[in-house]
């Protein structure tokens, strides 16, 4: 019975905490909470890519010895239903409630073929 209750306390809990990117690169994403977490890769949706900005705050999850950033603080100022897109540069794509997309950039490039409803 000691040796079972031996390996139930040596096993890793789940580990869950929002902690502060403090650094961003191709060897992964540093962050500091109440550890320093090193080379975490990031998760995210299918085709979405980005590089987190320090001071963002990102929810680190872990479980079987794999420690991963799952997703930063969304914004709160959005009504129900609205998507935006934005960046650390204040570039943003808004999908509202009533309908109407807002695109806000110092810029457009379309490549491509644009095609007005008739």
């Amino acid at each position: 019975m000691w040796i079972s209750n031996k390996l139930k306390s040596s096993e890793q809990k789940p580990f869950v905490e929002a902690q502060s990117v403090t650094a961003s690169g191709k060897g992964g994403i540093e962050a500091v909470g109440s550890s320093v977490e090193r080379q975490l890769s990031v998760f995210s949706p299918y085709g979405y890519s980005y590089s987190l900005p320090a001071g963002e705050k990102l929810l680190i999850v872990s479980g079987e010895g794999v420690k991963a950033g799952v997703g930063v603080v969304m914004d709160s100022s959005l009504k129900k239903g609205e998507v935006r897109i934005s960046n650390a540069f204040g570039v943003s794509v808004l999908l509202s409630a009533d309908g109407t997309v807002e695109i806000k950039a110092n810029k457009i490039t379309l490549n491509g073929e644009v095609i007005a409803n008739e």
